[in-house]
């Protein structure tokens, strides 16, 4: 690579530049020139530490001085000017990072048409980092070198296109120079110089990019204190003038934001090193439901102390959402190769995310994957207990009649049960239950929500009881502001029985349809309202005689408001199948209404001997007609003291909190982190995979527009820009700036274009 000269053109604030020149020394190899510039300081410690650092007689220093101030953009050229070298001009506020200028210097030689490169920055507008168009703290040094570590790591490197370089920190080919001319003098002290600059160069058929693998802090504008808000009035006025499309173009890109699966590619990696928390990944099905519920709760609760990662698994296609402590979501759209083996793909995705633990939570969609995956991962894992499908394929042990066998181990019993319904005849159930026992028997954990799931996961894997963690509930209890919509009930005193939540065949959907017909049939004085939807009926809708109303979705906090408009007076679940928590059962209780439930499964071990609700008798959970029998005595007049003091115990009924299920699943994985894997390990994937997984697609520029003709040159190219612009382009800047200043791209403007200015300019146009 040929030689390049680093420009660092001074102005005052010595101890920024102190630290730009100490940290250039100390980062920067290979073959450069390190020029640097005073620009004729007023401040006599620049000259001192100036003298200083000549007395070192480091041979590739050299040290000019203006005699009178020539501001930015005369010194920088000054420096472009010194030899034949690609140059890099450096702010005296920028500090770089090791392999700063190696970077730099391999991405100007990947392609020649490239004329100039910036690099990521704490500090610079569309090349910050890690928030875009934002002035990001800088960190320290430790920090710095995490940053760019975690860029260099993740980096392709991609050197996409940008509108514009940002001039703390521009790399610039002398070939370039050699086409379009130094900086325009007309931008005086600075400010606008370098946006002018890479324009022409688009002009000229030359590329501005970034080095997304170099890292470069920059402190922010010290040089010129005091002066700023005036040098960017003149100067953005100047460069509209130069080059009108310029606020769309940068526009169009802030819009865009091509840069972000960049940055978010390294933040993942850069969240794992300055955290120290370990990663977690749970892996769920796409059908929603509890099991999501659950999940995103304790995530929620636990994000400042872990790193999580949440992956629907759905056959060779997972989407892996990261949840950050600052509460932000990261979408990664992971898609298994066609000869990538299952433990390379769930290995590799760790590696990836820096993941400690696998949290398995329903492996239904994604099963054959993961049974022959996780056995073979150095990664510990384990599972929780939010259904019993790892026992039995009909997941609530539901026979051929559509009703609850009793949770049959015998396979002698349970093969015929499968063959007898057609959507599992053809698992032979000896073989399912050996391929779970299998992963259950490398788990560092098993967790279940209920005594009677734990009970009943190890009557079919006694070798491993699982942990009781009760669920918390995020939002039991609470009660959302505002207005509600509902449908009507006759104004009757009918009494009203709701079922709450999603219910198909399991839960009862076919029972209360039947429930409902035998109550028409009878003339029964009580009407069903389900406060969710039905397998077969998913919108609001209610029957001609009011019989039975679908209120529809509904949120946590509404449900109070809810069971109170419908008048209801007992929440029934008429299950055919058993439920190993239920989350609706703990929003009843929160709303202060007591319960009917069947006579097994976690309803039953909930319900029992609190005296918030009550227990059917087999014979009433499988008869209806007895079943309604039991719902019409508790609702009626005799049964309205024994309902009062049920609905009155429901409210103290005791639930676990997010913060309790939160501390008992985190000391189950801090046992977990220890648990010893095989040795066998996969690395993690290509950057380039992982950036398409963010969705990068990459930013193209418009061609570029012809250069202006005399017309349209309000300001003569060569002479300092006065203080007083032409009013026609402040008028025209103030309606622009103006009239995006709610957007992303207005706000970032700000920095050009100071708030006193806008307001001056504001003030203009109304007046």
């Amino acid at each position: 690579m040929m030689g390049v000269t680093v420009v660092v053109p001074v102005y005052n604030a010595p101890d920024d530049l102190v630290r730009c020149i100490e940290a250039v020394l100390a980062h920067t190899d290979g073959d450069y020139r390190l020029v640097v510039i005073d620009d004729a300081s007023t401040d006599p410690r620049i000259a001192a530490w100036l003298e200083d650092l000549a007395r070192r007689g480091l041979a590739q220093v050299t040290i000019l001085r203006n005699p009178a101030n020539l501001g930015f953009t005369g010194t920088a050229n000054r420096g472009m000017g010194l030899s034949r070298d690609d140059v890099v001009l450096l702010n005296s506020d920028a500090i770089p990072s090791p392999g700063w200028l190696d970077a730099l210097r391999r991405c100007a030689a990947s392609d020649p048409s490239i004329g100039t490169v910036t690099p990521f920055s704490n500090n610079a507008e569309i090349a910050s980092f890690p928030q875009f168009c934002v002035d990001n703290a800088a960190p320290d040094d430790a920090g710095a070198e995490l940053v760019a570590m975690a860029l260099r790591e993740r980096s392709v490197p991609t050197y996409p296109d940008l509108p514009t370089g940002v001039g703390f920190c521009l790399y610039v080919r002398r070939a370039l120079i050699d086409a379009v001319g130094m900086f325009d003098s007309a931008f005086g002290a600075g400010y606008g110089e370098e946006n002018d600059f890479c324009l022409r160069a688009a002009r000229a058929g030359y590329r501005n990019v970034l080095a997304d693998d170099a890292y470069v802090r920059h402190t922010g504008g010290r040089s010129f204190e005091g002066r700023k808000g005036a040098l960017a009035e003149r100067n953005m006025a100047l460069l509209l003038a130069l080059h009108p499309h310029y606020l769309d173009l940068v526009r169009s890109y802030i819009a865009d934001d091509p840069l972000r699966p960049i940055r978010a590619a390294a933040q993942t990696l850069l969240a794992a090193s300055l955290s120290g928390a370990q990663g977690v990944l749970h892996v769920i099905h796409d059908h929603g439901g509890g099991t999501e519920t659950h999940v995103r709760a304790l995530i929620d609760a636990s994000r400042q102390r872990l790193r999580h990662f949440l992956a629907i698994a759905v056959q060779d296609a997972w989407q892996v959402e990261e949840h950050r402590a600052d509460r932000s979501v990261v979408t990664y759209e992971f898609t298994r190769e066609t000869a990538e083996t299952w433990p390379a793909f769930v290995g590799g995705l760790c590696a990836t995310l820096r993941v400690a633990l696998v949290h398995l939570h329903n492996i239904s969609a994604c099963r054959t994957g993961l049974l022959a995956a996780m056995p073979a991962l150095r990664v510990p894992y384990g599972y929780t207990v939010h259904d019993l499908n790892f026992a039995c394929p009909t997941i609530t042990f539901l026979e051929a009649g559509r009703m609850y066998c009793g949770a049959q181990t015998d396979a002698s019993r349970c093969t015929p049960c499968l063959a007898a319904q057609p959507e599992f005849a053809g698992v032979n159930i000896q073989d399912w239950r050996t391929r779970h026992a299998a992963l259950i028997g490398r788990a560092a954990f098993v967790v279940a929500p209920s005594r009677w799931a734990a009970q009943t996961f190890a009557r079919y894997f006694p070798e491993r009881m699982p942990t009781l963690i009760p669920h918390g509930h995020p939002d039991a209890g609470r009660r959302t502001p505002g207005a509600r919509s509902a449908l009507m009930l006759p104004n009757d005193d009918v009494a009203t029985v709701a079922v709450l939540g999603a219910i198909g065949p399991d839960k009862g959907a076919r029972r209360l349809e039947r429930l409902i017909e035998i109550a028409r049939q009878r003339g029964a004085p009580v009407r069903f309202v389900l406060i969710g939807y039905l397998d077969a009926q998913h919108v609001p809708w209610q029957s001609d005689d009011a019989r039975f109303t679908v209120h529809g979705r509904y949120a946590t906090g509404d449900l109070a408001d809810l069971l109170a408009h419908y008048r209801a007076r007992l929440v029934l679940y008429p299950s055919a199948g058993p439920e190993t928590f239920s989350y609706t059962l703990t929003e009843a209780w929160a709303a202060g209404y007591p319960v009917l439930v069947p006579p097994f499964g976690a309803l039953a071990e909930r319900v029992d001997g609190t005296g918030a609700g009550f227990v059917m008798t087999d014979e009433e959970w499988r008869n209806e007609p007895a079943m309604l029998d039991r719902i019409v005595a508790l609702v009626g007049e005799p049964g309205a003291a024994t309902l009062r003091a049920a609905g009155h115990e429901a409210r103290r009924v005791g639930a676990a909190t997010l913060a309790q299920m939160a501390e008992a699943t985190i000391a189950v994985y801090a046992a977990a982190f220890n648990t010893p894997g095989l040795a066998t390990s996969w690395g993690p994937f290509a950057p380039t995979r992982v950036r398409s997984a963010l969705g990068y697609r990459p930013w193209v520029p418009p061609a570029p527009a012809a250069a202006p003709g005399p017309p349209d040159r309000a300001f003569p190219v060569g002479r300092p820009v006065t203080d007083a612009s032409p009013p026609m382009w402040q008028t025209r800047l103030a309606r622009r700036a103006l009239a995006i200043r709610h957007t992303t791209l207005g706000r970032a403007l700000h920095r050009l274009a100071p708030r006193p200015l806008l307001q001056a300019l504001k003030a203009r146009l109304e007046a």
